[in-house]
């Protein structure tokens, strides 16, 4: 969302005193917590009519009327996204204690940080040293080779499930 839509919002908030519009829409517009700004927007733009996109156009009596709707739905929109956050929560906890050993699921982010620590070691740390020393470091770690690494360990992660179920499927084998 726009700074110049958040302003015009904050401000009718203020007008109209609805306190709980306000600080939600300072607080919490853009970034990591944008979703529960947004949804206010969403509804201010719900209530009068609008999308959201037309609120800036929209007269400041119309928007005071939309805002004034929003302050008393905030209660139940702020509580629907705490049970929102704690059912994704909820969800990743679940995910990660899963009773399975470690191993099964700690390849992927081990191996994910190996080739980036590999592909920031041969992009930088390796032209240096050979810069600075006159070395041949390159031939030791070559791009092709890298490159190929990623890939297969890219199919193995993005693409080892998908080959397990195709072929559990066409041997009409349960997985």
């Amino acid at each position: 969302m726009s700074a110049t839509l958040t302003s015009i919002l904050v401000a009718a908030a203020a007008r109209v005193s609805a306190p709980l519009v306000k600080a939600l829409l300072e607080k919490h517009v853009g970034g990591v917590a944008g979703e529960i700004g947004g949804t206010i927007i969403e509804t201010i733009a719900q209530n009068a009519g609008v999308s959201p996109a037309e609120l800036p156009q929209l007269p400041s009596e119309d928007l005071d009327v939309a805002v004034r709707a929003t302050e008393l739905l905030a209660p139940e929109l702020v509580a629907q996204w705490n049970i929102q956050q704690a059912q994704a929560i909820a969800l990743q906890k679940a995910e990660m204690d899963k009773g399975e050993a470690t191993w099964t699921w700690a390849w992927r982010p081990a191996w994910m940080w190996f080739l980036g620590f590999l592909w920031l070691f041969r992009a930088i740390a390796v032209p240096v040293v050979d810069a600075s020393l006159g070395s041949d470091m390159a031939t030791a770690l070559p791009l092709d080779a890298l490159f190929w690494l990623t890939t297969v360990f890219s199919g193995f992660y993005m693409g080892g499930h998908t080959l397990k179920d195709g072929l559990a499927k066409w041997l009409g084998v349960r997985p």
